[in-house]
Protein backbone atom coordinates (compact mmCIF):
# COMPACT_ATOMS: atom_id res chain seq x y z
CA UNK A 1 0.00 0.00 0.00
CA UNK A 2 1.56 3.28 -1.00
CA UNK A 3 1.52 6.38 1.69
CA UNK A 4 -2.16 8.16 1.98
CA UNK A 5 -1.94 11.35 0.11
CA UNK A 6 -4.13 13.23 2.50
CA UNK A 7 -4.28 16.64 3.58
CA UNK A 8 -6.07 18.10 6.38
CA UNK A 9 -9.05 20.92 6.94
CA UNK A 10 -8.44 23.08 10.04
CA UNK A 11 -11.13 25.57 11.80
CA UNK A 12 -10.46 29.04 12.02
CA UNK A 13 -8.27 28.10 15.11
CA UNK A 14 -5.81 25.78 13.36
CA UNK A 15 -7.62 22.77 15.04
CA UNK A 16 -7.86 20.01 12.72
CA UNK A 17 -11.70 18.87 11.74
CA UNK A 18 -11.28 16.61 8.37
CA UNK A 19 -9.21 14.43 6.16
CA UNK A 20 -9.15 14.98 2.44
CA UNK A 21 -7.93 12.16 0.61
CA UNK A 22 -7.30 11.97 -3.31
CA UNK A 23 -8.98 9.59 -5.68
CA UNK A 24 -6.50 7.00 -5.44
CA UNK A 25 -5.51 6.49 -1.86
CA UNK A 26 -9.12 6.66 -0.99
CA UNK A 27 -9.78 3.32 -3.74
CA UNK A 28 -6.73 1.63 -2.30
CA UNK A 29 -7.72 2.38 1.20
CA UNK A 30 -12.02 0.89 0.79
CA UNK A 31 -10.38 -2.15 -0.78
CA UNK A 32 -7.84 -2.68 2.00
CA UNK A 33 -11.20 -2.50 4.04
CA UNK A 34 -13.10 -4.70 1.71
CA UNK A 35 -10.22 -7.24 2.18
CA UNK A 36 -10.47 -7.32 6.22
CA UNK A 37 -14.50 -7.47 5.73
CA UNK A 38 -13.84 -10.62 3.52
CA UNK A 39 -11.37 -11.94 6.07
CA UNK A 40 -13.21 -11.90 8.80
CA UNK A 41 -16.75 -12.78 6.88
CA UNK A 42 -14.44 -16.22 6.12
CA UNK A 43 -13.18 -16.42 9.89
CA UNK A 44 -16.74 -16.28 11.20
CA UNK A 45 -17.48 -19.04 8.83
CA UNK A 46 -14.99 -21.55 9.51
CA UNK A 47 -15.91 -20.79 13.08
CA UNK A 48 -19.49 -21.76 12.64
CA UNK A 49 -19.14 -24.13 10.30
CA UNK A 50 -17.06 -27.12 11.28
CA UNK A 51 -17.46 -28.69 8.41
CA UNK A 52 -15.51 -26.49 6.19
CA UNK A 53 -12.07 -27.74 4.87
CA UNK A 54 -8.67 -25.88 5.26
CA UNK A 55 -7.67 -24.53 1.48
CA UNK A 56 -4.45 -26.22 1.95
CA UNK A 57 -5.38 -29.68 3.03
CA UNK A 58 -8.28 -29.07 0.32
CA UNK A 59 -5.42 -28.67 -2.41
CA UNK A 60 -3.61 -31.56 -0.80
CA UNK A 61 -6.60 -33.80 -1.22
CA UNK A 62 -7.15 -32.85 -5.16
CA UNK A 63 -3.38 -33.78 -5.78
CA UNK A 64 -3.63 -37.11 -4.13
CA UNK A 65 -6.81 -37.50 -5.97
CA UNK A 66 -4.89 -36.49 -9.70
CA UNK A 67 -7.39 -33.77 -9.63
CA UNK A 68 -4.37 -31.00 -9.62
Amino acid sequence: MHPLQKQYVTNESGTKIAVQLDIRSFQQLEGYIELLEDRIDLELAMKGSPDLTNWDDFVKELRKEGKL
